[in-house]
């Protein structure tokens, strides 16, 4: 019993988590695309920075910092999956954590 609560345990984990990666992918080339129509001129040196200088860095930085957190309705939407797809990798960290302690707990009774 304790071995099937397992295996089905982590075949549960594993498929919420492919999933997870998958969905970060998606956001990962909708931001890119969404970079690239706004910032034709400078999507590249977001993605490659080649930095000279500590100044260069903090200016690449206040950019994609400006880029995140601007109003564009296409970014507000890719900030709210973004957080949730962090909050399904936390609740998955959280369920696999406590069905591993419950396990050890009923296993030497078993």
């Amino acid at each position: 019993m304790v071995d099937a609560i397992i295996r089905i345990t982590t075949l549960l984990v594993t498929v919420v988590a492919i999933v997870n990666v998958g969905y970060a992918g998606l956001l990962g080339v909708r931001l890119a695309r969404r970079i690239r129509q706004r910032h034709p001129d400078c999507w590249l040196a977001l993605w490659l920075p080649a930095w000279r200088s500590p100044r260069e860095a903090l200016r690449w930085l206040a950019t994609w910092r400006a880029v995140l957190c601007s109003s564009d309705p296409l970014i507000a939407s890719l900030r709210r999956d973004a957080r949730m797809l962090v909050l399904r990798h936390a609740q998955l960290f959280a369920w696999s954590e406590t069905w591993a302690m419950l396990v050890l707990l009923i296993a030497p009774h078993a």
